[in-house]
């Protein structure tokens, strides 16, 4: 099990309120303890080496960023992605539905029809 992905676990799902963040002074700045969450998060994410294995993807499927996150969300969804086998696509299907974010599910869903249309 990579240490980035217990990590992940460790931190669990990113608070809601990312999205579309505003810095208009001091008052709309997110707190200290919110931008250390966000650092370890990011550098959680961008230290998992992929492709995942199965048990890692069923970590990282409970802990989905459920905002955008400045690209932290993508690199995130391929992690998840590297687990993908055509071969399998109702084992990722399967894995999919467990997700604790509609964004993310929505995301991966939308990515996976994409790919079944390629191979028609």
């Amino acid at each position: 099990m990579q240490e980035a992905v217990l990590k992940i676990k460790e931190l669990g799902a990113p608070p809601e309120g990312f999205e579309d963040v505003t810095f208009p002074g001091e008052e709309g700045f997110p707190s200290d303890e919110t931008l250390a969450f966000w650092d370890a998060y990011q550098d959680a994410v961008d230290s998992i080496t992929r492709p995942v294995t199965k048990e890692e993807a069923e970590i990282l499927i409970r802990c989905c960023p459920t905002d955008h996150m400045a690209g932290i969300e993508w690199s995130f969804l391929h992690c998840i992605e590297s687990t993908f086998s055509p071969e399998a696509i109702e084992d990722f299907q399967a894995l999919i539905e467990k997700c604790n974010s509609d964004m993310m599910k929505d995301m991966l869903s939308q990515r996976l029809q994409n790919d079944i249309r390629k191979q028609e």
